[in-house]
C-alpha cells in the first residue's frame, strides 16, 4: 500500500510525522523503520500488534503541535510534544435483515487520537528534515466521537 504525505497546509513538524503516523496507521513497517529509533520501532510494533480495531484507519487531520519540552543531550537535541489527530474507523459488518440474510455495510467514526513524541536530532546527518527520528511514542485513543 502506498503511504501519502497528509497535507493539511502546514510544513515542518506535521507534515513530517503525518507521513510516520500515516505509516503506522498503515502498518508499513519499513518506513517507520526510517523513521524511527530501535526503541520507538519496538514501541510502534507493539501497539501494531496490540491493536484491537480490525478495520480501517485513516488519518483525517493534524491538528497544531504543542512542544512539551526540549533539551541538549549527548545524542543531540530532544524535543518532545503532544499532536492531536482525528482519524477516521471504518470497518465492514453484517447485519442481519428480516429475511435472515446478511448485507454489508460499513460503520465509520472517526476519533480524537492524541500522540506524545519524543524525538532527537542525528548531529551526523547533514539534511536537516531527514536527520529527526523518533526516539519514543505513546498513543491516546479518546472516546471522544466526532459524531
Amino acid at each position: 500500500s502506498e503511504v501519502r504525505k497528509v497535507s493539511n497546509g502546514s510544513s515542518g513538524i506535521n507534515a513530517e510525522y503525518g507521513y510516520v503516523l500515516e505509516a503506522y496507521l498503515q502498518g508499513n513497517v519499513e518506513i517507520l523503520e526510517n523513521w524511527s529509533q530501535e526503541r520507538a520501532l519496538g514501541q510502534f510494533k507493539h501497539m501494531l500488534a496490540a491493536r484491537e480495531f480490525k478495520g480501517t484507519i485513516k488519518l483525517v487531520d493534524i491538528g497544531e503541535c504543542e512542544i512539551l519540552t526540549g533539551v541538549m543531550l549527548e545524542l543531540g537535541p530532544v524535543f518532545m510534544f503532544n499532536v492531536s489527530t482525528q482519524q477516521l474507523f471504518s470497518k465492514k459488518v453484517t447485519k442481519k435483515v428480516e429475511n435472515g440474510e446478511g448485507t454489508q455495510e460499513v460503520e465509520e467514526q472517526i476519533k480524537q487520537v492524541i500522540y506524545t513524541i519524543a524525538v532527537c536530532r542525528d548531529q551526523s546527518m547533514l539534511d536537516p528534515t531527514a536527520a529527526w527520528t523518533i526516539l519514543e511514542i505513546v498513543e491516546n485513543v479518546t472516546n471522544e466521537n466526532f459524531f
